[in-house]
């Protein structure tokens, strides 16, 4: 019986300490931070990881030109570089663009990032897909899409956008048009587990409506959000597969800023972020309610939510979507936005965008909003990262410290249900480690869970290390 008390206390403890825990540091390795983004860790299993990054800068500066790249580094099981693997996905021709388009871990031994390339004096555009392979050690390339340009500045854009589950990519091309132009764009979706196309089509659309964003259902249908040409606040939400064509309809009183597309008990959801009046508000209201939207039956519920409370919020990221039978759960980030002073050199300096404050948001069967939880002030900037494992759900974020406001970067566990947070310490070193050596973008964490290993990849602006915690769920 006594055990059983000390083992209760143990488990509903404010503060979860670890035991029997073994932290491993690799070697430090240098990254050029100035010319490679959107990097993460990927394919980690016992043995090996991998760090990705792309270069999509045009290389005048340093001499080379085009300066376009994929790098995938493998380090050891205890985090040392052995191996860089880097595809040139330039064409040499001169006067032929090129740009990184997106990348995601399809399985366990490949990673697939999507590449084009267009060329006005030849009036085309092409789509690449680069598949890494770590049992090969190879990337290999091919072109999946080729599309008819009228020049250089009007090729339109191409968009590439995962499915939530990760089965499917859409490749969407949104072609130039103007007021003489009929509005028609290309869609190819594609089955990520055999890299073939599930379909393609060309679509119609009306000129009055102007294409906003899209998102891609885990069933592999393409959701366009489309706002009225012009300075008219109407939208439209309209649904594409290879046998539909269909609007969605909903309150016109709800203005849609940004959709996503989920799956709840096999049938497909939308939940959409934006507010529910006419008013052209700028900041707080613009993300301030979420809108639950059954696609099957039409059904929509909408929330009041406090999601919009930062000043310059351009954007809201999905980071994590977690189903439990009716209820859903989504870890969403908000983006902000700010404008460099003008200088001498640049007089018309680009808007700054960085991720800010972390939330946890779970709907319950209806659809509706029940729970809201900050996770952190982000000052850093850093994308946060989710990891569940059994009822928990390990969040590290960027947290206030101290009674005078300063932050440090933590990892805190939160139960599923009542998403209650708690702290957890490591001491390494005479220090709690994820507060003195956790501190890393979530793109850069990665937990194995057969063999209970949390990686992290610490990152300034040259050196990159990683440090492994074995034996991090207790």
């Amino acid at each position: 019986m006594i055990k059983q008390i000390i083992a209760s206390a143990l488990i509903t403890a404010s503060v979860c300490t670890f035991a029997q825990t073994k932290v491993v540091e690799g070697t430090k390795f240098t990254t050029d931070a100035n010319l490679e983004t959107d990097e993460k860790l990927v394919l980690a299993d016992d043995y090996n990881s991998y760090m990705f990054s792309a270069i999509n800068i045009d290389g005048l500066m340093r001499n080379v030109f085009p300066h376009k790249k994929l790098l995938m580094r493998k380090l050891d099981q205890n985090g040392n570089l052995v191996d860089t693997y880097i595809q040139d996905y330039a064409n040499k021709t001169n006067g032929v663009l090129h740009n990184y388009l997106g990348s995601q871990q399809i399985d366990d031994d490949k990673f697939v990032a999507f590449t084009e390339e267009y060329f006005g004096k030849e009036n085309r555009k092409e789509v690449f897909q680069h598949v890494f392979s770590k049992k090969s050690g190879t990337f290999t390339t091919k072109s999946i899409a080729k599309y008819t340009i009228e020049s250089t500045n009007k090729s339109g854009t191409t968009y590439v956008v995962f499915s939530e589950n990760g089965k499917y990519a859409t490749v969407f091309n949104d072609r130039y048009a103007n007021k003489k132009t009929d509005n028609i764009n290309d869609a190819l979706v594609i089955d990520l587990r055999t890299l073939s196309p599930v379909w393609s089509k060309e679509i119609s659309l009306s000129n009055d409506y102007v294409e906003k964003s899209l998102t891609l259902t885990n069933s592999g249908k393409i959701i366009l959000l489309r706002k009225a040409a012009g300075w008219k606040e109407s939208y439209k939400i309209e649904l594409v597969s290879d046998t539909e064509d269909k609007d969605l309809p909903f309150d016109d009183k709800y203005i849609p800023e940004k959709l996503y597309a989920i799956s709840k008990n096999d049938n497909d959801y939308l939940v959409a972020f934006g507010r529910k009046n006419q008013t052209i508000t700028l900041g707080a209201s613009t993300f301030g309610t979420v809108m639950f939207y059954d696609i099957k039956s039409g059904k929509a519920v909408i929330s009041n939510t406090n999601l919009a409370g930062i000043k310059d919020m351009s954007d809201v990221k999905v980071i994590k979507t977690i189903v439990r039978g009716d209820n859903v759960l989504m870890a969403v980030q908000q983006e902000s936005f700010t404008r460099p002073l003008p200088t001498a050199m640049n007089r018309f300096p680009d808007p700054v965008y960085r991720l800010d404050v972390g939330v946890l948001m779970k709907f319950n069967k209806e659809g509706e909003v029940k729970q809201f939880v900050p996770v952190g002030s982000n000052p850093s900037g850093r994308r946060i990262q989710v990891i569940e494992s059994g009822d928990n759900l390990y969040v590290s974020s960027v947290y206030p410290k101290g009674a005078f406001g300063n932050t440090a970067f933590s990892m805190k566990a939160y139960d599923f249900n009542g998403l209650t947070p708690r702290e957890l310490t490591l001491d390494y070193k005479g220090k709690n480690f994820f507060m003195n050596y956790g501190f890393t973008d979530g793109n850069l964490i990665q937990f194995v869970p057969n063999v209970n290993k949390l990686l992290f990849l610490q990152k300034n602006d040259k050196d990159v290390q990683m440090i492994n915690v074995y034996n991090f769920i207790q």
